[in-house]
């Protein structure tokens, strides 16, 4: 006999909670990328950064703070911190692995090794040159933001 397993598929469920919060963090993705674009170091590649961005904004959204809403205005800060932090190391690591491809298409690698630590330090000296304070308060306004109406929403539509 075969045995019956419920799941809770609440989670899995979309909800206006997960589409406000995707939603406010792809135009968070969208608008930190155009303030660190002016910050990054000449001949840096940044084909697709707002529309790469705003997907990781909106799948980061989605998961992270939609999933979660919290009651508080303080959970649902912390909530929209963890995502902001979220999407700027996903963006950080999709800018550094395009600079690697630029980079690895010349021939300036070895081994596949080389090539995958550079995708990190790429990422990382990216990374240190965006660090704006208009880029930063963007982007974590942006997450806090995202997470507060996200909370709305979930108490408005239940």
């Amino acid at each position: 006999m075969q045995r019956v397993i419920l799941r809770s598929s609440r989670g899995a469920l979309p909800t206006a909670a997960k589409l406000v919060a995707g939603v406010g963090l792809a135009l968070t993705g969208l608008f930190t990328a155009s303030a660190i674009l002016p910050y990054l170091p000449a001949g840096t590649r940044d084909q697709g950064a707002g529309l790469m961005s705003m997907s990781f904004g909106w799948l980061i959204g989605w998961r992270v703070i939609g999933r979660a809403p919290q009651a508080t205005m303080a959970g649902a800060a912390r909530v929209g911190l963890r995502a902001a932090l979220w999407l700027a190391l996903t963006v950080l690591l999709y800018l550094g692995a395009l600079q690697m491809m630029a980079r690895m298409l010349r021939g300036r690698y070895h081994g596949l090794s080389e090539a995958l630590t550079d995708v990190i330090a790429q990422g990382l000296g990216l990374g240190a040159a965006a660090v704006q304070l208009d880029v930063i308060a963007t982007l974590f306004l942006g997450g806090v933001l995202s997470a507060i109406l996200s909370a709305w929403a979930a108490r408005r539509w239940q």
